[in-house]
């Protein structure tokens, strides 16, 4: 469960039932975390400063993994099924550092929609002067109210992601990089009754990864070490 995804064909973008389209306000609530792996201490994993989440901006969409409350936006157009992730990623990274530090998210899912490229106003936050974000898989379904055990209907999407964010490093003139590997998984539940209610929930699980660069990497290739959770709820703005 929640292994890594193996990069064979680039995938398309990602389309979001009709339950979503439209304009939300998310709130996104810290529910915790584990440590999953039995291969490598506890320990030896926190340790490791590389590992996605330990830092802030190590993971884009969720840019403060520990904070307790985050809100942000999210939208969806009707006529294409798209996400607007220039808006999405810009408010949810501002919301989790608490203060404006996005320029420009540079995104265009007809050209390639499995790359996003995010630039922070300088010398605003020092984890990051620009994020390149590639998507190496995506998989989702959608599970009609009728087949769910709560009587809603239910999308689960997932999309796996290496990170590589550029900053600041102690040697004048050389660029920090520093590469992640993560997995998002989300659920959305439509409304109860009313398929035009102003609320829908949800949660995101995130499964952090070792890049194969790091030492560790082979006594945890596929598994993620950290898995991260947060709830979310959404109200139509």
């Amino acid at each position: 469960m929640l292994k890594n995804s193996v990069f064979n064909i680039p995938p398309g973008p990602q389309f979001y039932p009709d339950f979503m389209h439209g304009d939300w306000s998310v709130t996104m609530k810290f529910r915790g975390f584990l440590f999953p792996s039995t291969s490598i201490p506890k320990e030896k994993l926190v340790a490791n400063v590389a590992i996605p989440g330990f830092q802030k901006l190590s993971i884009a969409t969720v840019g403060d993994v520990g904070r307790e409350v985050t809100n942000y936006q999210m939208s969806i157009d009707k006529s294409t099924k798209l996400e607007d992730r220039k808006l999405s990623l810009a408010t949810s990274i501002n919301g989790h550092l608490g203060y404006d530090a996005v320029r420009e998210v540079i995104y265009d899912p007809k050209d390639n929609p499995n790359r996003i490229s995010i630039d922070f106003i300088p010398n605003r936050t020092r984890n990051a002067n620009r994020i390149e974000l590639f998507c190496n898989g995506r998989e989702s379904e959608l599970v009609a109210a009728e087949e769910s055990a709560s009587g809603q209907t239910v999308f689960l999407c997932a999309e796996y992601i290496r990170q590589v964010t550029f900053g600041l490093s102690q040697e004048f003139g050389v660029a920090r990089q520093v590469v992640g590997n993560y997995g998002h998984f989300w659920t959305w539940r439509s409304p109860r009754n009313d398929a035009s209610s102003g609320t829908i929930t949800g949660n995101l699980l995130t499964a952090a990864y070792l890049d194969p660069q790091d030492p560790m990497f082979f006594e945890e290739p596929s598994k993620p070490v950290v898995v991260y959770s947060h709830d979310l709820v959404a109200t139509r703005r």
